[in-house]
């Protein structure tokens, strides 16, 4: 886990020490190491987390004495025992202990096809002298950062965009079309633009090739979700193949030569985590939960609930009150974006102290929700489907059943607020003209961006075939959600030196899932119906029958709303506040009013407001 950095260019001595420059911006990612490859026409940086091999041996960039590659790589391949086995067998030799020559030597065998057999995250770049061809790839669902610019001297890519600004300050621009999606509509990471205007992001599931006199780089897509498949499975062979699945993704992801730990919320995705980490390592893992001041305890008393079989005791690490808005600048500047959920701040804390505790390595359980359906909305999609399909009596029964587990599991308001909103989509646009940022907008702004916007990201295919829930899963899985949580996951655990390892990402768990319908994620409007079986069977019957989600509940909307709102009035309201260039200032504090009057449902939005002047004031102003 590291931080890359390269530069296909001809510049000269300036440009040198402008990459030295441009390569420090990443040295939170890689506190242990660093160093540059220097040749004819290519610039390669690397800085070091050391979590496999942890000698000099993994030093990076780092080269195949038998073609002369040269790779910087950030991310771990999980199985690079397995492979590094089949490679000696084809005749192989190793010089190192790392993952990072084994991909060196899988790509000499096997080319681009190397990367179907890679099972991990990854965001690498191969330098090809004997071709002068730089070959790049990022991982399947794009857990990995890897953003890239061309200017006049050349392309560029970097694992955060903070650094390719310093190497060219003209890129240092806001993206109005990308800023008016999130402020309008939440969109946010779920495209190949940034908050940058020309700076890019490598898809997930996809490499590229830049050559000699290439005009761009040359992008193909090597992996993507598996077509719709009718499955026939006897629910508790199923059962039995999910619980290997992810035993076999959390042994993979425990490989380790420094101290692993565990994120625990006392939630079903951490707590299953720790149930199949705690069978293979008996010793057990130091796990770390939120909580905040005085009496706001946010998830501990499950987190404990969860780890008392075990005998262990997750350690508090409290958030506090006084220097979130401080802190939040931190984090955007280390995001490089605005973000939409202010779960970031309890987990900023977090990696902190990890680091501090000498835990390097942290199992996180993102991703479950939405290849499982642990959402509100995707009980609402159950019962609908279920109001589709129905045929008779007996059919009536079964939905009665599912609406009435939901409704315990969500309550009857949060289900019915959803079943509106799946059902009537236009009520969600009233509601963001009415109580959400885009209230907010300057009329002209909105006028000017409305077609250019839409015109940047066409609606996608991938759910085509899907049942009606499996195909919100896959688009939620793919653009709509998650890439936003992979994002700010990466940008907060790296910003304190942190590996963030994810099970429920295994490409091989998630392609058994989305073969499977809506029948194996939600079942009697239980959601995670396999993951709730599969704690079940681990001894761990409280959270297997959790009926609320809270993830780590974080109190800074409340926060955001005291004193009158002052704090965000003094920030987005003040002459020089940045989002004056996309606000009305009369209808920002016409929102900043309704949210601290106590009024529900702007709270998120003023937050996604807030954000946003933060990431303008830390990034965009020249350093």
């Amino acid at each position: 886990m590291c931080g890359i950095l390269g530069w296909v260019t001809t510049q000269s001595t300036d440009g040198r020490a402008r990459f030295a420059r441009a390569l420090d911006t990443l040295r939170h990612r890689g506190p242990d190491d660093g160093d540059v490859y220097a040749a004819d026409g290519i610039l390669l940086g690397h800085r070091r987390l050391s979590i496999i091999d942890l000698s000099s041996a993994g030093r990076q960039p780092m080269e195949d004495p038998a073609l002369g590659n040269v790779i910087t790589f950030n991310g771990e391949i999980y199985n690079y025992l397995e492979l590094r086995a089949e490679l000696e067998a084809l005749g192989h030799v190793f010089r190192t202990a790392t993952d990072t020559e084994v991909l060196l030597h899988a790509f000499r065998a096997w080319g681009p096809q190397a990367l179907n057999r890679l099972n991990g995250m990854w965001a690498f770049a191969i330098w090809q002298p004997a071709t002068r061809t730089l070959f790049m790839a990022r991982d399947r669902f794009g857990v990995k950062p890897f953003h890239y610019a061309l200017t006049r001297e050349g392309l560029a890519f970097a694992s955060e965009p903070k650094a390719l600004l310093e190497l060219s300050p003209e890129l240092r621009r806001a993206d109005d079309a990308t800023v008016f999606r999130f402020l309008s509509a939440g969109e946010l990471h779920a495209g190949e633009d940034t908050f940058y205007e020309a700076v890019k992001t490598l898809p997930a599931g996809c490499y590229a090739e830049f050559g000699p006199d290439a005009g761009a780089p040359k992008i193909r897509r090597y992996w993507d979700y598996p077509a719709p498949v009718s499955v026939v499975q006897d629910p508790e062979e199923a059962a039995r193949e999910f619980a290997c699945l992810l035993d076999d993704a959390v042994r993979l992801r425990t490989r380790s030569d420094v101290k692993v730990g565990l994120t625990l919320s006392g939630g079903l995705d951490s707590t299953a985590i720790l149930a199949s980490a705690q069978r293979l390592s008996p010793q057990g893992l130091q796990c770390f939960t939120s909580v905040y001041g005085g009496n706001e305890r946010g998830e501990a008393r499950w987190a404990a609930a969860a780890a008392r079989p075990y005998g262990s005791v997750p350690l508090e690490v409290e958030a506090p009150k006084q220097s979130w808005l401080d802190t939040l600048l931190d984090i955007a500047w280390h995001m490089d974006s605005p973000g939409y959920s202010p779960a970031v701040y309890p987990l900023w804390h977090l990696m902190k102290t990890a680091r501090q505790q000498g835990v390097y390595v942290l199992l996180e359980g993102q991703g479950a929700d939405e290849a499982l359906g642990g959402y509100p909305q995707y009980a609402a999609l159950s019962v609908l489907q279920h109001l589709r399909g129905m045929r008779g009596f007996a059919d009536f029964g079964a939905l009665v059943r599912t609406v009435r587990t939901s409704a315990q599991t969500f309550s009857a308001p949060v289900l019915f607020k959803w079943l509106l909103r799946e059902l009537f989509p236009v009520l969600i646009t009233a509601n963001r003209g009415l109580a959400g940022a885009a209230s907010a907008l300057d009329p002209a702004f909105r006028a000017s961006m409305e077609g250019r916007a839409a015109a940047a990201h066409p609606a996608g295919s991938r759910a085509a075939g899907h049942d009606l829930l499996t195909a919100r899963l896959l688009q939620d899985h793919s653009r709509n959600i998650l890439p936003a949580l992979l994002q700010y996951g990466d940008a907060v655990s790296m910003a304190h030196g942190v590996e963030s390892r994810l099970p429920f990402m295994d490409y091989r768990l998630v392609e058994w899932l989305f073969a499977r319908d809506a029948t194996f994620k939600i079942a009697d409007g239980r959601t995670k119906w396999l993951l709730r079986r599969y704690l079940l069977q681990a001894g761990q019957p409280e959270i297997s029958a959790r009926k609320d989600k809270q993830g780590y509940p974080t109190p800074v909307e409340r926060w955001m709303a005291e004193d009158n709102g002052r704090f965000v009035r003094d920030l987005l309201l003040a002459p020089d506040a940045c989002i004056r260039r996309y606000c009305d200032s009369a209808a920002l504090a016409r929102l900043i009013d309704r949210h601290a009057s106590g009024r529900k449902g702007s709270g998120n939005h003023v937050y996604r407001l807030v954000s946003t002047e933060l990431w303008m004031r830390r990034c965009l102003s020249q350093p």
